[in-house]
């Protein structure tokens, strides 16, 4: 079995005028979050879980990729994946979501926000990139190390 991460962060979205939580995406963010979506539906054809942040943008940005990409069996809203929250607490949570007695590969799909995506793609691989809106990491994921090999980086624009 083989363990995939796709790391996204959410869209473009509205400038701060209201509790950052309620940030919607703005269309181009929108376009952004719809052309990751049909990226990772040539690399995927289902997600095993989706995970994302409760904040409005990181929300509008799972449901896009949901609907024009890959399916999810589960999906789950968690605290842990808000912007300022702990990487190495949010790479255990989503490692240990795993089904190791699982025969077949599974691909999991975190919606989150900087710095938080920067860091936590740091925890698995050593490398700490910025992130572009909407962009995805695609990581494989050694379980027995608690490690992963970043596979690909990319921004919407580079995508298809």
């Amino acid at each position: 079995m083989t363990v995939f991460l796709y790391i996204v962060r959410h869209g473009e979205a509205e400038p701060l005028r209201q509790e950052d939580e309620l940030r919607a995406l703005t269309e181009h963010g929108l376009w952004e979050a719809k052309r990751t979506a049909l990226w990772l539906k040539t690399q995927v054809n289902q997600f095993s879980h989706a995970f994302v942040s409760p904040y409005k943008r990181a929300q509008q940005t799972k449901d896009a990729i949901l609907l024009y990409g890959p399916s999810a069996d589960v999906q789950e809203t968690e605290a842990l994946l808000t912007p300022e929250a702990s990487p190495s607490t949010a790479m255990d949570f989503l490692l240990a979501c795993v089904d190791q007695d699982s025969q077949e590969d599974q691909h999991i799909l975190c919606v989150s926000h900087m710095p938080l995506v920067s860091y936590l793609i740091g925890e698995l691989t050593g490398y700490t990139p910025i992130m572009a809106t909407a962009g995805v990491a695609q990581i494989k994921v050694d379980l027995e190390k608690w490690q992963g090999q970043l596979k690909s980086l990319l921004s919407p624009e580079q995508m298809l």
